[in-house]
C-alpha cells in the first residue's frame, strides 16, 4: 500500500476495514490538511406499526417511557427527523396489509416513469435501488472488475470505495483542497490507463462542503471518456450556493456520467431505502444488472407519494436551513472553525480532540458523529429538529469552554 493512512471510519451502516493493499493515497501539492425467541401478540405488533408510523419523535418518547433513562439526542446519522412526509406514511399505512407480497410491476414501473418526469429524462435513464448505498456499491463492483481502479476524495462518502476495496479494486484517495472542498485538478491528475471511475460526492459527506455545476462540467470534459464519473447528489435539495446544482443533464453527453439521488435526506425515508441513478440506457442497462436487490413494496409505495408532496419537502428545507444558520451562527460566535456547509449536517473544529468531545456531549446524551482522518479535531453535527439543535448549541456553549 502506498498510503500511510487512508480516510478514516466506514460507511454509515457499519465500521468495516479497507482490505489491505488495496487503496493508495496521493497528495496534491495544493492540498492543505488541517490540524486543528421472544413471542409478539398481535397488539405488540400493532402498537409498534403505529410507533413506526408516528414517526421517529414518536418512538423516541415512547421508548423513553420503558426504557432506563433518558433516550439521547442523535446527530450522527445525517437523517432528516422531520420525515416521512405525511402522504408516504399514509401510503405505508395502507400497505402494511400488503406486506407479504412483492411491490408489483405496474407500480415500479409507474415510479420509475414519475423519476423520469421528475428529472426530465426518459424512463431508460433510471435505475432504482434498495437506497442510493446499493446502487453505489454495485457501480463500485463494476468499475473495479478486471484490475480497474478508482479515483476518490479524502475523506469523502466511503459505500462505493469500501465496497470496490474489498472486491480487489484498486483506490486512490486525493485530499481535498485548503477549503475542504473536492480537488477536482488533482484528482484529474491522478487518473490513469487503469481508472475505471472517479467518484465525486457533490455536497460531500462528511465535509458538507460542494463545487460548482460548471467545475464539475469542466473536470467531466478533460476526462477520457471510458472513465466513468458518478455524482452523488444526496445532498443537493439542501443547497444554497451560487452556481453549485444538478449535473444530471451530463448524462446524455460524450462521456460517461452516472447521477444518483436518494429518498434518505429531503423525503425523511432512510429507514425505507429506496434510491436512485441517472445515466444514459447502456449504463443503466449494466447497473442494473449488477445491483443486487430492488426497493420493498413499502418504499416504492412511499417513494411515489413523497414525491408529490411538495410542501413537506419545502418545509423540511426551509426548517434544516434555518436550523443550518443557527449552528453556523453559535460556531462563529465561539470561533470555531467550520467548512461551508452544503447539506444537512455541519463539519467544523471543535478545539479539542474529538474522543473527548464526543464523550464530553454523550455525557450530556447527546451522540454526534464519528471520526474522519486526518481531521483530529474535527466533527461533524447532523441538524436535527428545532429543539434538539437548541439542546446542542446549549451543551456547546459549556462545552466548548473546556477546551
Amino acid at each position: 500500500m502506498r498510503c500511510l493512512r487512508l480516510p478514516g471510519g466506514a460507511s454509515n451502516i457499519a465500521q468495516r476495514r479497507v482490505t489491505p493493499g488495496a487503496a493508495r493515497c496521493v497528495v496534491a501539492s495544493t492540498a492543505t490538511v488541517y490540524r486543528y425467541p421472544v413471542p409478539l401478540s398481535r397488539r405488540d405488533l400493532l402498537s409498534a406499526s403505529a410507533l413506526l408510523l408516528a414517526g421517529p419523535a414518536a418512538a423516541l418518547r415512547a421508548a423513553a417511557e420503558t426504557a432506563p433513562g433518558k433516550q439521547p439526542i442523535v446527530l450522527c446519522w445525517n437523517e432528516n427527523p422531520y420525515g416521512p412526509s405525511p402522504a408516504a406514511r399514509h401510503a405505508v399505512r395502507e400497505a402494511i396489509a400488503l406486506g407479504c407480497r412483492y411491490p408489483s410491476d405496474a407500480e415500479t414501473a409507474d415510479l420509475v416513469a414519475a423519476l423520469a418526469r421528475h428529472e426530465g429524462v426518459g424512463a431508460d435513464h433510471i435505475v432504482t435501488g434498495t437506497g442510493s448505498g446499493e446502487l453505489l456499491c454495485a457501480l463500485g463492483l463494476l468499475c473495479g472488475l478486471e484490475g480497474g481502479e478508482i479515483v476518490a476524495a479524502a475523506p469523502t462518502y466511503l459505500e462505493l470505495t469500501h465496497y470496490a476495496s474489498t472486491r480487489g479494486a484498486k483506490v486512490t484517495f486525493v485530499p481535498v483542497d485548503a477549503q475542504l472542498r473536492h480537488d477536482l485538478p488533482a484528482m484529474a491528475a491522478a487518473v490513469n490507463a487503469r481508472t475505471r471511475g472517479v467518484y465525486v460526492c457533490n455536497p460531500n459527506n462528511p465535509t458538507g462542503t460542494a463545487v460548482t455545476a460548471a467545475e464539475i462540467r469542466s473536470f467531466v470534459g478533460g476526462l477520457p471518456p471510458a472513465v466513468l464519473t458518478i455524482v452523488d447528489e444526496a445532498y443537493m435539495d439542501f443547497v444554497v450556493a451560487n452556481g453549485v446544482g444538478s449535473v444530471a443533464d451530463l448524462v446524455d453527453g460524450e462521456h460517461r456520467v452516472v447521477v444518483l439521488r436518494t429518498f434518505s435526506k429531503i423525503h425523511g425515508m432512510a429507514g425505507l431505502r429506496c434510491g436512485y441513478a441517472i445515466a444514459r440506457p447502456d449504463v443503466t442497462a449494466q447497473l442494473a444488472a449488477a445491483r443486487m436487490t430492488t426497493p420493498n413494496i413499502f418504499a416504492v409505495r412511499a417513494a411515489r407519494a413523497s414525491l408529490g408532496d411538495r410542501a413537506f419537502l419545502a418545509d423540511c428545507r426551509r426548517r434544516v436551513l434555518a436550523s443550518r444558520t443557527r449552528i453556523i451562527t453559535e460556531l462563529a460566535r465561539l470561533n470555531l472553525r467550520y467548512a461551508d456547509p452544503q447539506g444537512n449536517f455541519v463539519f467544523f473544529d471543535t478545539g479539542m480532540p474529538l474522543p473527548r468531545f464526543t464523550a464530553l456531549m454523550r455525557e450530556r446524551n447527546i451522540l454526534v458523529g464519528r471520526y474522519f482522518a486526518p481531521y483530529d479535531n474535527w466533527c461533524r453535527i447532523t441538524i436535527g429538529t428545532e429543539p434538539e439543535v437548541g439542546e446542542f448549541l446549549h451543551h456547546l456553549r459549556a462545552v466548548s469552554a473546556q477546551a
